[in-house]
């Protein structure tokens, strides 16, 4: 008498077509990059892991097929060669495909102390040295600025230095858009003769004041 299947196991075999199916139309978008049998393999896992979290069976379909085509991506982004290489020589390449989504190895026989991957191990990168040129200028823009009524010099600083739409910038004012836009044209019509200066046009590097002749 044969073993009546589970929910679970039913619901697996079910599904079990729309599994392979998905690998091989993956396989035949990536073939030179990717084992068929790798991703059958790798769809019919995620197929089962899927299955364990699924809630409502009427939403099976869409859910496992999201949760296998997003495992397939996932397994092209962690495990694919980009250099392509006969199955002989790949044990015997010099370099190999690695994650860095990867545990690092803190051992000798590769064993992991504190699950720290390879991406929280890379050095972050240096940050360029401040342009005294740019420090010059930022000065020289707030000083200006403090010479304009608040609430226009509030509204440059919001939509043109700190780059905050005017719907953004409006909401954190407590006014309207067209109030803040109304403020900026006003305070940058003011702003205009003061940028034309010799000791602004000066220093063709400084960040601020290009900001303020685009808007203007």
């Amino acid at each position: 008498m044969a073993r009546s299947l589970s929910p679970r196991d039913a619901l697996i075999e079910r599904f079990l077509p729309l599994a392979d199916g998905l690998a091989r139309r993956f396989h035949a978008r990536f073939r030179d990059l990717l084992e068929a049998d790798d991703l059958i393999q790798v769809a019919r896992l995620a197929l089962v892991q899927a299955s364990d979290r699924l809630r409502q069976e009427s939403s099976a379909p869409a859910y496992l097929k999201c949760c296998i085509v997003g495992a397939l991506h996932h397994h092209l982004r962690d495990r694919a060669l980009l250099v392509r290489l006969p199955a002989r020589a790949r044990d015997a390449a010099p370099w190999r495909h690695l994650s860095l989504d990867e545990p690092l190895a803190t051992a000798d026989d590769g064993d992991t102390s504190d699950g720290t991957c390879r991406l929280q191990a890379l050095a972050a990168p240096a940050l360029p040295s401040p342009d005294p040129l740019d420090a010059a200028a930022s000065c020289r823009v707030e000083a200006l600025l403090a010479g304009l009524p608040p609430d226009q010099a509030e509204a440059i600083q919001l939509t043109v230095l700190d780059g905050l739409s005017l719907r953004q910038a409006a909401r954190q004012l407590g006014t309207s858009s067209m109030t803040v836009s109304r403020r900026r044209r006003s305070g940058l019509q003011q702003l205009a003769p003061l940028l034309q200066e010799p000791q602004l046009q000066a220093q063709p590097r400084a960040t601020a004041p290009q900001h303020l002749y685009a808007a203007a």
